[in-house]
């Protein structure tokens, strides 16, 4: 009797155990239902769930932190395709397709990550996982054939490639929330434009609001750049299959770059003194920044006011307008240009300015 009742006990606590245990990954034909289940990163930086923004009762499968600022989310799949009640249901099928199911099985959005039958590859060990850095990954055999790093929203994070992979035509870019409850797709696009010399863009729908300039080596031409970084490491990466721009951490500082709902390109750091996020940097620096300002063959100054002025032999193309502070026209040259050997027109430089739009130069890779 007694070593029964120890056995009993021991049963008890394993099942304890295994309750109070977190999975950070769940295998083909398993699920995360709403309300009963969660993947926790096996660091618990990361929490992945169903969660309902603000004071919406919609419900949104999502990524957030966990190990600090409980809640911010960083990620969510069926952002146009909400569920209205607690029915949602995640789950990895046999041919590594993830799925959120509702109701009565209606599927409300898919990873599109089948495997195809055809392609000779064994369904073998199929999972999903919630990784340390925020990143849900589908894995065959422990080979990668899906992550949410490949579709980011309103936040790019450490790790993410924004760019676009050459081959397979996927372009990452971040988008921004209709509003602070809303995740559905808003009005701001941050984009890597890969037409021309590559430069990272922002868009209000289809109006272009401003440019970064592109990269020379060491940063972003139109963003002031540390020399002394001790917190992040930046990278450019031009190939033959993808061009891209990522960042690291170089120690345990948490930052994030988050597109907000109004437009605004934040460069977020936690600071666990005060258990809150600073601004640490903004995309939007100065008044120069807004697209196109002052127009074509003018400089924007941000030391000056009125901040336009015309580069050294043109002159303003609609007088009045600029007399109005309207410079958008921009300058034209005040006389015909004229190449001669030696004795005429030549190039100007000029120095500690933003590289003109690249969109419409040619460049080899």
């Amino acid at each position: 009797m007694e070593d029964q009742s120890i056995i009993l006990f021991f049963i008890a606590l394993i099942l304890l155990s295994s309750d109070c245990s977190t999975l950070d990954t769940i295998s083909a034909n398993q699920e995360i239902k709403d309300g009963e289940a969660t993947l926790v990163s096996e660091g618990e930086m990361f929490e992945l769930g169903f969660f309902s923004p603000g004071k919406l009762k919609n419900r949104y499968l999502g990524i957030w932190y966990k190990k600090i600022s409980y809640g911010t989310v960083v990620w969510v799949a069926n952002r146009e395709t909400p569920i209205a009640d607690r029915s949602g249901m995640l789950k990895l099928t046999r041919q590594g397709n993830l799925v959120i199911l509702s109701g009565g099985n209606t599927k409300v959005w898919s990873s599109d990550s089948t495997l195809s039958v055809r392609s000779n590859i064994p369904f073998v060990a199929m999972a999903v996982q919630l990784l340390d850095t925020g990143n849900l990954v589908a894995w065959n055999n422990n080979k990668m054939i899906w992550q949410s790093f490949d579709y980011p929203g309103d936040t790019f994070l450490p790790g993410i490639k924004l760019g676009k992979d050459l081959v397979t035509g996927l372009e990452r870019s971040m988008t921004s929330w209709k509003s602070p409850d809303d995740p559905s797709i808003g009005e701001y696009t941050n984009i890597l434009n890969t037409n021309g010399y590559p430069q990272v863009l922002r868009f209000q729908g289809e109006v272009l609001k401003g440019r970064l300039g592109p990269w020379n080596g060491l940063g972003f031409s139109g963003y002031p750049i540390e020399k002394e970084n001790q917190i992040y490491f930046s990278e450019f990466v031009t190939k033959e299959k993808e061009i891209y721009h990522t960042y690291a951490l170089k120690g345990s500082v948490v930052q994030r770059v988050v597109l907000t709902w109004d437009g605004k390109t934040l460069l977020l750091q936690w600071i666990e003194r005060i258990k809150d996020w600073i601004v640490y940097a903004n995309a939007l620096i100065d008044t120069c920044d807004r697209f196109p300002l002052c127009g074509p063959y003018a400089i924007c100054s941000i030391n000056k006011y009125p901040p336009c002025t015309c580069m050294h032999g043109f002159e303003p193309r609609n007088p009045e307008a600029w007399e109005a502070s309207d410079w958008v026209s921009g300058c034209k040259r005040t006389k015909p240009l004229h190449c001669g050997n030696g004795d005429g027109d030549g190039f100007l430089k000029i120095a500690g300015v933003k590289v003109p739009d690249t969109r419409h130069t040619t460049i080899t890779v």
